[in-house]
């Protein structure tokens, strides 16, 4: 198919120097539901697969760690799993017994979600928010402003969604109902398509090529960052009774709670605190922020909406991150240390992803800060009949026109950045990617 993508994939995510994890990657790639099962599709799907990315169809299988090609539409490799003497490649498997043809498209789900006072919005959302989207009527339209509101609505579900949780998240340190949210940043691609839905300061950005150069890319920044202080969302945070206020220099969105001390029901005379609290004007979860006079949340869960036509020819990266990279790496930056990583690193380097990562943790270190949890996903989409793949470590090639029915190297989460541990002969085991700490260093020390 001329109108589906091809594409490398690789995660990055790390804790920094965070007491906690609250940084989540999910990755979903299905096939849509043809017209026959459309409205069967969101019941089947109701709490979704078992497998990060999984066919709503195909039966399951298993696939062995050095044996990723399998019989079926799936075509996708880990460079990690591959021997020196294998090769790094796109193809059929070579026995076409038992192959499963499958004409429908794929869908391709990638979300970055950065959570904050605590980690339960952030799995909420990574465990439930596509399975929702899917559910939302005009989702599988070919219109995109019915895609795009579905999107919207889905957003909005999911946040609704965390109220029935909130008994069970752990309360604050003052025995108040948790204050728990996350940013979400998530594009999901259809064909040449991709829809982007967006709260909070996460980002996503697409590498561009321009035609008369070949040595660096535009960055086209796809999402703009939900600050309070912005005109748009102070003038909607106001407007429903909230406030903005600077605490160390950031403005914040103001939580409006009875003194601490307080008992009883509230009352005029109660006495209302406002703390300078939260650096975001629009998240998933932040169920404190809710307005009971104007039934509605000061932290908004409604998402910007985008959609833009991909061509590899042009469109050659798509980053998806945390503001743990973003904070230290301007988007022009990391768009072309992707390209030049492609262009000079050997077979089986580091990952674009975790390139991308380590270099934002040593710039936090560079500056003496407290590294913030960083998460990255890069998609590097390849033209078809183009120069090969650069492969690298940790990497899946995805073929949207041939489809996957399951993640290829089973038991291997998105959201870590471990390395799978080899024993030596001493019995003793080494982190693999310890050979590739001088690469780093050599690679951090240019001036990009």
């Amino acid at each position: 198919m001329n109108d589906s993508l091809l594409f490398r994939m690789s995660a990055f995510s790390d804790q920094g120097g965070r007491k906690y994890m609250e940084d989540v990657i999910e990755i979903r790639i299905e096939y849509e539901p043809t017209a026959s099962t459309d409205e069967e599709y969101p019941k089947s799907q109701r709490h979704g697969g078992q497998g990060k990315a999984e066919s709503a169809a195909a039966p399951q299988t298993v696939t062995e760690p050095h044996g990723l090609s399998r019989p079926g539409p799936a075509t996708a490799a880990w460079v990690e799993s591959l021997s020196d003497k294998d090769v790094c490649s796109i193809g059929t498997p070579a026995s076409s017994e038992n192959v499963v043809v499958d004409t429908r498209r794929s869908v391709a789900f990638f979300a970055v979600f950065d959570g904050h006072g605590g980690r339960e919005a952030a799995h909420f959302a990574s465990e439930h928010l596509w399975d929702l989207l899917k559910r939302q009527r005009g989702f599988w339209s070919k219109d995109h402003g019915e895609v795009c509101a579905a999107l919207r609505k889905g957003f909005v579900a999911c946040h609704h969604a965390m109220w029935k949780e909130l008994p069970e998240w752990p309360k604050t340190i003052t025995g108040l109902p948790s204050t728990s949210g996350t940013t979400a940043s998530v594009i999901v691609i259809r064909g040449v398509h991709m829809y982007v839905a967006h709260v909070g300061d996460s980002a996503v950005v697409v590498g561009v090529k321009d035609d008369n150069s070949d040595i660096t890319l535009q960055a086209l920044e796809i999402t703009q960052d939900h600050k309070p202080e912005l005109p748009k969302e102070k003038e909607r945070i106001e407007r429903l009774g909230g406030s903005v206020m600077k605490k160390s220099g950031v403005n914040r969105v103001v939580w409006k709670r009875p003194r601490l001390t307080h008992n009883g029901p509230v009352r005029r005379s109660t006495i209302i605190d406002q703390i300078p609290f939260l650096a975001v004007a629009r998240s998933l979860g932040d169920l404190w922020s809710y307005d009971f006079y104007s039934g509605e949340f000061v932290v908004s869960p409604e998402p910007d909406t985008t959609v833009m036509t991909l061509d590899p020819k042009r469109h050659r990266y798509i980053i998806l991150g945390s503001d743990g990279l973003w904070n230290m790496m301007p988007p022009k930056n990391a768009v072309n240390m992707c390209y030049s990583h492609d262009k000079m690193a050997g077979p089986k380097g580091m990952s674009c992803a975790r390139r991308l990562g380590c270099t934002a943790l040593l710039f936090w270190k560079e500056r003496m800060l407290r590294a913030d949890n960083t998460t990255v996903i890069v998609l590097a989409l390849q033209e078809r009949g183009g120069p090969p793949i650069p492969m690298h470590r940790d990497e899946i090639v995805v073929d949207m026109a041939t489809g996957i029915d399951q993640i290829p190297y089973p038991g291997t989460p998105y959201n870590t950045c471990e390395i799978q541990k080899a024993e030596h002969e001493d019995g003793m085991f080494y982190e693999e990617d310890e050979i590739f700490e001088e690469e780093h260093e050599r690679w951090t020390c240019l001036d990009w």
